[in-house]
C-alpha cells in the first residue's frame, strides 16, 4: 500500500550535540524551522545523524525530541539501522512507541553478508516494528550492491513499504518503480533530486535540504508543474553550493554551513575531525553566498 503522508521532500535531519550528548534544544530548533520551510517531513538518525557515532539511548532521545518537535506537522521515518540486528528491533520498538510513521535501515553493515541474511534483517525489522518499512540502499557506504531482483524480492515482504535509493541508476529506480506502483520511492543523492523524480521518485531525503529547504521544495514542486526548465535552474543553483559542500566534506561542512547561517548545531563527532580555516573560507566565500537563511529567522 503506497503511504501518501510519506511522500515529499524530507531533510536527513543533522543531530546537535553538545558536551553533554544530543543537544535536543537545538535539534528541536532545527525541526522547527525545516517544517516551517514547507519541507514534507523529516529522516532522523540516518547517516547525515551521524547514527554509528551515537548510543542506542542517544538515538532514542534523538527521536523522542523529533516527535515532540514536530507535532504532527510531517511525517517522520526513523532510522534504526545498527550493527547488531539486536539493536535495531530495539530501536525499531521504540520508533513504533515514541510514535514515528515509518521506519528505516541501510543494508547490514561491515561484514560481507549474503543476500539471505539481508532479507532475513529486513523481515526482522518488519515483524518488531510494525511500521511501514524503508529500505536505504545505499552501496557506496554499504558496500552491498543488490540487483533489480534481490531489491524486488526485500520490497515484497509484508510491512516493507518503499525505499530510499541513493544511487545514480535510474534505470534500476524506473524499472523499481513500475514494478512497484504502490511503494514509495525516494531518491538519495542531492545532487540528482531531478532525476530521480523524473524516474518516478515521490520526492527525496537528503542532507542538503538540512540548509536549502525552501529551494529542494521548490524543485519538486516545479517538476509537479511541469516547470522543467524552472526546476532545472533550481538543481543548477543547489549544485553549486553542493559542489562546494563535497570537496570539503559532506557532513562538517553541512553542520559548518549551518552555523554561518545562524544555526550552531556542533561539530560532528570523531573520527570526524574540525575543518581547517581554508575549509571553512571556502564555504564562507563560495558556498554562504548562495544560500538564503531568512527561513532561519
Amino acid at each position: 500500500m503506497k503511504i501518501q503522508k510519506l511522500t515529499g521532500i524530507l531533510p536527513a535531519l543533522l543531530t546537535a550535540f553538545d558536551e553533554n550528548g544530543v543537544d535536543t534544544k537545538t535539534t528541536g530548533k532545527l525541526v522547527d524551522k525545516l517544517l516551517c520551510a514547507g519541507v514534507d517531513g523529516l529522516y532522523v538518525g540516518g547517516s547525515s545523524g551521524e547514527m554509528v557515532l551515537q548510543s542506542v539511548c542517544e538515538r532514542k532521545t534523538l527521536l523522542e525530541c523529533v516527535m515532540e518537535s514536530s507535532a504532527g506537522r510531517g511525517a517522520v521515518i526513523a532510522h534504526i539501522g545498527a550493527l547488531s540486528t539486536a539493536d535495531t528491533v530495539e530501536l525499531a520498538k521504540h520508533a513504533k512507541t515514541a510514535g514515528a510513521d515509518a521506519v528505516s535501515s541501510v543494508t547490514p553493515l561491515y561484514y560481507k553478508y549474503s543476500f539471505r541474511e539481508v532479507k532475513e534483517y529486513y523481515a526482522r525489522i518488519a515483524d518488531a516494528s510494525e511500521l511501514p518499512v524503508i529500505i536505504y540502499n545505499i552501496p557506496a557506504l554499504t558496500g552491498m550492491t543488490l540487483n533489480s531482483a534481490q531489491l524486488g524480492e526485500i520490497l515484497s515482504i509484508p510491512g516493507v513499504a518503499g525505499m530510499k535509493f541513493t544511487s545514480s541508476d535510474f534505470y534500476q529506480l524506473e524499472r523499481l518503480r513500475t514494478d512497484f506502483p504502490d511503494h514509495v520511492f525516494y531518491n538519495g543523492s542531492d545532487e540528482m533530486l531531478l532525476s530521480g523524480l523524473a524516474a518516478g521518485a515521490d520526492g527525496g531525503i537528503g542532507t542538503t535540504y538540512n540548509f536549502q529547504p525552501e529551494r529542494i521544495v521548490n524543485i519538486r514542486k516545479l517538476y509537479l508543474a511541469n516547470d522543467m526548465q524552472g526546476a532545472l535552474k533550481l538543481q543548477s543553483d543547489a549544485n553549486r553550493a553542493i559542489e562546494v559542500i563535497l570537496r570539503n566534506g559532506v557532513l562538517p561542512a553541512s553542520k559548518a554551513l549551518l552555523g554561518m547561517l545562524g544555526l550552531d548545531v556542533g561539530l560532528c563527532r570523531e573520527p570526524f575531525l574540525p575543518l581547517t580555516d581554508a575549509m571553512l573560507a571556502d564555504l564562507r566565500d563560495n558556498a554562504l553566498p548562495l544560500l538564503d537563511g531568512e527561513w532561519l529567522k
